[in-house]
């Protein structure tokens, strides 16, 4: 090659790195947008669902209402908005709490106009679904929408994620839930249950990040709706997945605790903080892949209702045929009639427990509630801050 041609060369290649290149927020904005101009929800949830998710507020702005279907949803279809909710106290009582880490640099007015703003919010899902049963916790959840997109619309939001297996009149479908916890990670990671198992360490530990979607146990507000972003594109199931998977990355440091019952609760209830959030979506994806709601529930003696969100997610969600007057319905079933799905047979199930820890299981579970709702009183002033998929 000649002494010109190289030169010509060189001069091609610096050209080259010197064209500038689409960055990945602007690669993914356009995405986005895309999306939405489409109204291609398959593609959202791919989008909300993968890297650094829907990127900001401002974009999450535009597309939770898709994702959650209610963008041309009329706020006030109910005749009666003003018979008080019997949850309405506790409400209140909870929203004084909020507002508390962030959003940051709020003064004293407008930390109390955010919990004014909230607790209408709140009280708002209520009273267009008066049996729906308020649990300490939601608030949270329902704070982060109000964040992302102010009170109108948060109630939407909160509307559609109020209604699942967690604000039944009974926590068992929500305890059920979180059984297929022992299931999933004997499926996974067989010494890791075994050592669970031999701790007598029941799955309640992660009950605040199931039912807040981790908004309570999360100190970064960039993580907590990252969070929410792929909460809200994914299998209302996701929380228990993404739970296990919390747990099997802290295989190491879990497995040198002495088998101390207290101590190894105390270490798992607590969520670890510099987890990376986009790396463990991914992970949480496989798994869900790898082991779907339907043949996780035939592995485990837990099948969920067949009414529960769970298992109406396909048929009704993903087809876009949420139907309110359905879900009334769904509401008004008492805990005596509501059955486990009949598609669903059980099939050597890992955990089967015999009386002795039936029995242990029944007052541990009761101990452990009557613990947490005193700790949350005690210490939600300290912390700020699902869907009928």
């Amino acid at each position: 090659m000649s002494k010109r041609s190289r030169t010509n060369l060189r001069k091609r290649n610096v050209s080259l790195k010197k064209k500038p290149t689409l960055d990945w927020q602007e690669r993914r904005r356009r995405q986005i947008s895309d999306a939405l101009s489409k109204k291609d929800i398959s593609q959202l949830r791919r989008l909300a669902t993968s890297g650094h998710g829907l990127i900001n507020d401002g974009l999450r702005r535009l597309c939770w209402p898709l994702l959650l279907h209610f963008e041309h949803y009329e706020l006030h279809y109910k005749v009666n908005l003003q018979e008080v909710h019997n949850d309405e106290r506790q409400v209140l009582l909870d929203v004084e709490r909020s507002f508390v880490y962030f959003p940051k640099g709020l003064n004293h007015v407008q930390r109390k106009q955010k919990q004014s703003e909230l607790n209408d919010v709140i009280v708002g899902v209520l009273r267009r679904h008066p049996k729906l049963s308020y649990y300490q916790g939601f608030h949270d959840i329902c704070s982060c929408l109000l964040l992302v997109l102010g009170k109108k619309d948060a109630i939407k939001a909160g509307e559609n994620i109020a209604i699942t297996d967690a604000m039944l009149d009974s926590l068992d479908p929500i305890l059920k839930q979180l059984n297929l916890l022992n299931t999933l990670i004997r499926l996974e990671d067989l010494e890791i249950a075994n050592f669970l198992e031999e701790s007598n360490i029941l799955p309640y530990f992660c009950l605040s990040w199931v039912i807040t979607w981790c908004s309570h146990d999360i100190h970064d507000y960039s993580k907590v709706i990252r969070l929410f972003d792929f909460f809200i594109a994914s299998d209302p199931l996701i929380t228990i997945y993404l739970s296990a998977m919390v747990i099997m990355n802290r295989r190491n440091e879990l497995l040198t605790l002495e088998r101390d019952n207290a101590t190894i609760h105390t270490f798992l209830s607590k969520f670890p903080q510099h987890i990376d959030i986009n790396e463990l979506i991914q992970e949480t994806i496989q798994l869900y892949r790898k082991h779907p709601p339907r043949k996780l529930q035939k592995a485990s003696n837990e099948e969920l209702d067949e009414k529960s969100c769970v298992n109406l997610y396909e048929k009704h969600w993903l087809e876009l045929k949420a139907d309110y007057s359905v879900v009334d319905e769904i509401l008004s079933l008492p805990p005596s009639v509501r059955k486990p799905d009949k598609k669903l047979k059980k099939s050597n199930p890992f955990n089967k427990l015999n009386n002795k820890q039936t029995i242990l299981t029944s007052v541990t579970v009761i101990a452990f509630i009557l613990i947490t709702s005193n700790w949350l009183m005690k210490n939600l002033p300290e912390r700020n801050l699902l869907s009928f998929h």
